[in-house]
């Protein structure tokens, strides 16, 4: 059985990081590493270490997905050519929203 934290960067990255390239034309493979590595970040803080800070409910939740949405938007931003702060956070959107919906919907369990 794979812990929830796994399952969860797992389909994190697996949904993320295609979204994240397929925004950056030209730059795909240069956006994908960075998607890979500030996603493993953002996400397995907020799941083993937020919970341990503020608990399992929702403010957990929110905290977790804005400090997800921030610190994400800020890579891409960084990262592109040219540098846009407006795309990165649309971006950061988009991805979060459609890896959080899939969380919802699929299995906890494998």
């Amino acid at each position: 059985m794979i812990p929830p934290f796994v399952f969860a960067w797992i389909v994190t990255l697996a949904v993320e990081v295609p979204c994240v390239a397929l925004f950056y034309p030209g730059q795909r493979l240069r956006m994908a590493v960075v998607a890979t590595g500030v996603n493993t970040i953002s996400n397995l803080t907020m799941n083993l270490a937020l919970p341990r800070l503020l608990g399992t409910g929702t403010l957990f939740l929110l905290v977790g997905e804005a400090g997800a949405l921030l610190l994400e938007s800020a890579a891409y931003a960084a990262t592109a050519k040219p540098r846009q702060i407006g795309r990165g956070l649309v971006v950061s959107a988009v991805a979060n929203a459609l890896s959080f919906t899939s969380g919802l919907v699929l299995p906890t369990t494998l």
